[in-house]
């Protein structure tokens, strides 16, 4: 069971979503250094969320159903928004204010659904379900976290990797990646 849990955690946190793409544009555009704040939001949200999860997995699953919908809808226009925001994305008002700091790396987490059915997903599935001490529940809470934040961070990485690139060609680039959050939005809605 373990090995399905790992597997399951690593495919849901390397695959495209609101973490991961704008842990890539963090680092595109501020650097590693200034980026490094929303990483630890997101592995503080990932951590918080397990931990939530954890307590609450019997009342959250009566009731997943309408929790789900509240946060897609959440979610949805908060996805919208970061689209619009990597799309009307300025390097000169750069200077002047830090779109990627821990509390909105924290925030995302909490309106991300893809992070909500995602992590309520595993502590269901993976520990609820067995019957383990609170110590090694508490263990897959910690490894959720790990590998969460590990994905966004090597999105982080590819976003240094191909920097000149994906700079040379700016607006295509800004485009994609705001058509590629409405998308995430729009199928957020749709299941």
């Amino acid at each position: 069971m373990f090995i399905s849990f790992i597997i399951y955690t690593f495919f849901m946190s390397y695959t495209p979503g609101p973490n991961n793409l704008l842990a890539l544009d963090g680092a595109l555009r501020r650097g590693m250094k200034a980026t490094i704040h929303f990483l630890l939001g997101i592995g503080l949200g990932f951590l918080t969320l397990s931990m939530l999860c954890l307590i609450f997995s019997e009342y959250m699953t009566i009731y997943f159903e309408n929790f789900i919908f509240i946060i897609k809808l959440i979610g949805f226009f908060y996805l919208l928004y970061l689209a619009y925001s990597v799309f009307k994305h300025d390097d000169k008002d750069e200077k002047h204010r830090n779109t990627y700091r821990l509390r909105d790396g924290l925030y995302l987490q909490y309106m991300n659904p893809k992070t909500i059915v995602y992590v309520l997903t595993a502590i269901v599935t993976y520990v609820t379900t067995q019957n383990m001490n609170f110590f090694t529940s508490m263990n897959y809470t910690i490894v959720i976290a790990l590998i969460g934040v590990s994905g966004a961070v090597t999105w982080a990485v590819m976003g240094l990797c191909f920097k000149k690139l994906l700079l040379k060609y700016n607006t295509a680039y800004k485009i994609s990646m705001s058509a590629c959050l409405v998308l995430l939005a729009l199928m957020m809605v749709l299941e």
